[in-house]
């Protein structure tokens, strides 16, 4: 038991620094390269932690980049863009932006952290990787809005867990991660259209991975 904590001590320590290095940099400013690159540079650490004790401690990767389905998890990105595309062009850089933010917090806390608390019940994991998930957001205060975060987080580690679970796709639990990353930054307004493109994204996702299309094909 104790050999387990050590790597995921190191692990939590590294994404929490980085984190905490990266928020100096990260200034209000134009969305444009430089800063989509410092607001991803706030996302690395997950990643890189992950990848040090993977390799230094001969840890596995409870999910791949793509998980049981390589054209489920390009599907997943490409449907959602050509929606947006077609739809709300500005928007679907914006969505890729935000996947690809996703996908370097999902390297860790669902590559790599799930997987080592495999053993643990669903409930009792979600509020260990929530409740680390928090505090990797430097949030030491317990407002109401900081305690609702909390819960949010919680209930993502339980969703995005059992998307991990089903899918064992980076690239997929990075899309659902995107949903609240996109719905709490300000570059868009949500008009109807814009809600109606969210609503629309989501269900994609659902019926790529869950409709049994085979069978259905089949038939």
């Amino acid at each position: 038991m104790k050999n387990k904590w050590i790597p995921i001590i190191v692990f939590y320590v590294i994404a929490v620094v980085i984190r905490a290095l990266a928020l100096q940099l990260d200034t209000p400013g134009e969305a444009n390269l430089t800063y989509f690159l410092i607001d991803w540079a706030t996302g690395i650490g997950p990643c890189i932690g992950a990848l040090v004790v993977v390799f230094a401690f001969k840890r596995k990767f409870y999910c791949s980049v793509t998980g049981t389905s390589l054209i489920k998890s390009a599907l997943c990105v490409a449907v959602p863009f050509l929606i947006c595309f077609f739809l709300y062009r500005q928007l679907s850089w914006v969505l890729l932006g935000f996947i690809f933010y996703s996908f370097l917090e999902e390297v860790g806390w669902r590559g790599y952290l799930q997987g080592e608390l495999e053993g643990m019940k669903p409930l009792p994991q979600a509020l260990l990787i929530g409740t680390m998930w928090f505090f990797w957001h430097i949030n030491l205060s317990f407002t109401v809005n900081s305690l609702i975060f909390l819960a949010i987080l919680v209930f993502g580690a339980w969703g995005i867990g059992k998307i991990a679970k089903d899918t064992h796709s980076l690239v997929t639990c990075a899309c659902f991660h995107t949903l609240y990353n996109f719905s709490i930054h300000g570059f868009f307004q949500f008009t109807p259209a814009v809600i109606g493109i969210y609503v629309a994204v989501v269900v994609s996702w659902f019926l790529i991975w869950y409709v049994p299309w085979q069978k259905l094909i089949r038939k």
